[in-house]
């Protein structure tokens, strides 16, 4: 299938969605030496169109929003347009376990910071955030695709809705390190995501930047650690070491001492004195009491 334009045209290499309300497309110019690929979004629905197209000519003008290519109009049909990145998903990296600690830190840094440079209206980027639409490369760049959910979603979506989605990747980069409850910086950061804290997308992204210091810090002196009441116990033990040496050290000598003392106090058993035997074997040994000295005269 071939889209024009008054100026282009655009093969289309895949259908990601088509319903009623709208037909995502990706698509390529077979022009474009680049060789680079679209999303060319077809507003089906009366209701997302009414919702969407002024805030997409309002974009135009958005010189940040870099993702965004533009509106037309072909054959009674609005299309919009952005990049495609055929990147994996971020949710799906994550299944396969590609990254560590530091490089989830560092893609979590990547994502608030696209979503802060793009500065795109809150009804694009909370349906940007879905997870079919969040993707990193081998070099930890998070990219956004565009499929345009639906009217509803574009409507009522603000910076509060945004927080909460951005909550729940973050959950989904750090499902372990918070099973094992080891960064409570991270913990606060997503409370305050939850409650609408941040005004912005750069408030969100400084929010964020100050939980990746903080946690870069504790990885320079090992493995960021688990902060369970039974590893704070363990903790409190080992810095207690540095005091239970040299009492034990003292314990051990005082124990030596008395040990010493009593060897010497005890009275030593006898040399030579004889074993008895009740038995050799099945035979029986008979002892002879010494006889009264008047018996041994009667002999």
């Amino acid at each position: 299938m071939i889209v024009r334009t008054p100026e282009r045209r655009f093969v289309v290499i895949q259908v990601l969605r088509s319903d009623e309300e709208a037909e995502i497309c990706v698509c390529r110019d077979p022009e474009d030496e680049s060789a680079s690929l679209y999303t060319l979004a077809r507003l089906r629905s009366p209701a997302l169109r009414r919702t969407l197209l002024p805030l997409l000519v309002r974009q135009q003008d958005n010189p940040s929003f870099e993702d965004y290519l533009g509106v037309f109009s072909q054959d009674g049909d609005v299309y919009a347009r952005f990049r495609y990145t055929d990147a994996p998903l971020l949710v799906q990296r994550l299944e396969r376990g590609d990254f560590g600690f530091r490089e989830r830190l560092e893609m979590g840094g990547n994502l608030l910071e696209r979503i802060t440079l793009l500065d795109m209206p809150p009804a694009l980027q909370f349906q940007a955030l879905r997870d079919g639409n969040v993707t990193v490369d081998d070099a930890l760049r998070v990219r956004f695709n565009y499929t345009l959910d639906s009217a509803d979603s574009c409507r009522s979506a603000d910076m509060g809705l945004i927080a909460i989605r951005v909550g729940e990747l973050l959950e989904k980069l750090f499902a372990a390190e918070r099973a094992a409850k080891s960064v409570p910086e991270l913990e606060e950061y997503l409370k305050q995501l939850e409650q609408g804290a941040f005004p912005s997308y750069l408030a969100m992204y400084a929010g964020y930047d100050q939980v990746r210091k903080a946690l870069l810090a504790r990885t320079l002196s090992g493995p960021v650690q688990p902060r369970t009441w039974l590893f704070r116990l363990w903790e409190r033990i080992k810095k207690l070491r540095v005091y239970v040496r040299p009492v034990l050290a003292g314990l051990v000598l005082v124990a030596a001492f008395c040990y010493l003392v009593y060897t010497l106090l005890l009275p030593a058993q006898p040399k030579g004195t004889p074993v008895l035997f009740d038995s050799i074997g099945t035979v029986e040994i008979q002892t002879e009491t010494a006889a009264p000295h008047g018996d041994a005269g009667a002999r």
